[in-house]
């Protein structure tokens, strides 16, 4: 039963749950310190073209941005209580002049729900600008699983996919980057019906879309079965196989379970390379993955760009159920 006196969706921390809280995020400043990240805090209130200039928002997640006028005098501003951690960080980066960062974060966003879910989301993440796929993709996956080990979470595995990848396949099938927004969106929901339709008007390519829809694979064998069936049909994919295939071996010298389902990636406006998510005891833990063109859509240089957020509370949730080794 919701509180009348307590606003939906926010939530009060008693001392046990402030215990693990602080638990949690020490640990977590504690091993990406030692990683070379250091941390840094941004606005709570931003200006709502920060994230629809970015294209960062799905129309979705733009439903759910508290936003309001920043009432001054006659005129204002439309701004927005922060729903996304990420483009705030990347704006950052591109007013700092610096060619390289590696920064860490542990702040809230809010995002509206119609039910009784969390609206006041508190995220601790990672960023990493500068280097390039081949190079950050392994110490991203490095950060996240210390991070994991460190919390002694067990029952691990990992997700992975490519919005390179899909996104070459729907260029192959003929689709423009509009179309293949909705094109993506109608993939991930699942069924036949845009396939059936494909097949009809776009036969050529629909055979490499409907493999990396259905087909999933746990091995760097998977990846090497893509090559040989997706290139020679979709050349300008082998830079997004090459990134994929990094990350596989990435993950099995961290001798990490993982699954490979190339068309699963989320926020595909969003995402450029590799994307993933880590699990443990079915529930997502940790999501991230690389975003090479954000920082010069706020108003920066292009540069390679990665990270990853996980819910700090889920993360104190696991440590107080027994989650751990």
């Amino acid at each position: 039963m919701s509180d009348p006196w307590r606003s939906s969706g926010m939530h009060e921390l008693d001392p046990d749950a402030m215990k693990r809280f602080r638990s949690v995020e020490g640990q977590f400043l504690e091993i990406t310190s030692n990683l070379g990240f250091q941390e840094i805090r941004t606005p709570t209130i931003e200006p709502l073209h920060l994230y629809t200039t970015a294209g960062a928002l799905s129309p979705q997640l733009l439903d759910r941005a508290y936003s309001f006028l920043d009432w001054d005098g006659w005129s204002g501003e439309r701004v927005v209580l922060r729903p996304d951690a990420t483009v705030p960080v990347a704006r950052w980066f591109a007013d700092s002049g610096r060619s390289e960062a590696r920064v860490s974060y542990i702040e809230p966003v809010y995002r509206f729900e119609s039910s009784d879910a969390d609206r006041e989301l508190w995220q601790c993440g990672v960023e990493l600008f500068g280097p390039n796929s081949l190079e950050g993709d392994p110490e991203l996956f490095q950060v996240a699983i210390a991070l994991l080990r460190g919390l002694k979470v067990k029952g691990l595995r990992v997700e992975l996919a490519h919005a390179g990848l899909i996104r070459a396949a729907l260029t192959a099938v003929g689709f423009d980057p509009i179309e293949q927004i909705a094109a993506y969106s109608r993939v991930l929901q699942g069924g036949p019906a845009l396939m059936d339709e494909l097949s009809l008007a776009r036969p050529e390519g629909i055979g490499v879309l409907r493999l990396l829809a259905d087909v999933d694979g746990e091995s760097s064998g998977y990846i090497a079965n893509l090559r040989t069936t997706i290139l020679p049909f979709v050349p300008s994919a082998e830079e997004s196989l090459n990134e994929l295939e990094n990350a596989v071996r990435a993950l099995d010298s961290l001798e990490v379970d993982y699954r490979v389902l190339p068309a699963t990636t989320s926020n595909f406006e969003y995402y450029t390379g590799v994307t993933f998510r880590m699990i443990a005891n079915d529930s997502e833990i940790i999501g991230g993955g690389r975003y090479d063109g954000l920082t010069e859509s706020v108003g920066g240089t292009a540069a390679p760009a990665a990270g990853f957020a996980a819910s700090l509370s889920r993360l104190g949730d696991l440590i107080n159920d027994g989650s751990k080794v």
